[in-house]
């Protein structure tokens, strides 16, 4: 008896298969019996080949599973660390920067022109340079400032100018040149107060001659 699951021949189950040929056998020797020997003969001999193979089907072992193999997990490569690239030079120069800007703001004059000049003396960056050039500008042409100067600012300009050159081939180009324009603009309105302040003098004096003419018409009205 085989085990396992039951076997089917083109979908007939192995007991069917059995009966079959054993009536086809029953059946091919009852006619080899009552005919001629040379006729039917084969018959039987068929018969057991067919019942053969259908017994060495049924026997055969199943084929065998297939072998899964994992594939090895890969390597886990851990993030290496970097540090932050800082540039302490620009990053103190740019402190000093905002201080002398809130010193400006305080109206301390001197406290402000030295912290531009010692960002000046430590050529941090072109663009702090800059900076630090725009400001003394801004210092010179403060009017509350003692040490207000329209021609030292216009040296200072000359030598932004010169920066502004020199950062033509950096990211710092276009915002140095930036800071020249806005100098420059700075330089011509102090030329246009310098214009209203003369306006307002003469617009002054006009005023105190006609108050002078109508203070000696009023004497010699009262004085008839």
């Amino acid at each position: 008896m085989i085990r396992g699951k039951s076997f089917r021949f083109y979908g007939i189950s192995f007991n069917m298969l059995f009966s079959m040929l054993t009536n086809a056998f029953n059946s091919g020797y009852e006619i080899k019996l009552s005919c001629k020997p040379r006729i039917y003969r084969p018959l039987p001999t068929a018969m057991l080949l067919v019942l053969t193979a259908a017994l060495a089907a049924c026997a055969s072992a199943p084929p065998p599973a297939p072998i899964y193999i994992a594939p090895e997990p890969a390597p886990i490569v851990e993030p290496i660390a970097c540090e932050p690239e800082i540039d302490l030079g620009t990053e103190s120069a740019m402190r000093k920067l905002a201080l002398a800007n809130e010193w400006h703001s305080e109206m301390r004059y001197e406290s402000a022109f030295e912290a531009y000049e010692s960002v000046l003396s430590e050529h941090a960056s072109l663009l702090a340079d800059a900076y630090a050039l725009w400001g003394i500008i801004a210092l010179r042409l403060d009017r509350d400032n003692p040490d207000y100067s329209r021609e030292a600012a216009q040296t200072a300009i000359y030598v932004l100018d010169q920066r502004a050159k020199d950062a033509l081939k950096t990211e710092a180009a276009s915002e140095a040149r930036l800071l020249w324009f806005s100098a420059q603009i700075m330089v011509e309105a102090d030329v246009s107060k310098d214009k209203v302040v003369a306006e307002n003098r003469e617009l002054e004096a006009e005023l105190a001659q006609r108050d002078e003419a109508i203070k000696r018409m009023r004497e010699l009205t009262l004085g008839d």
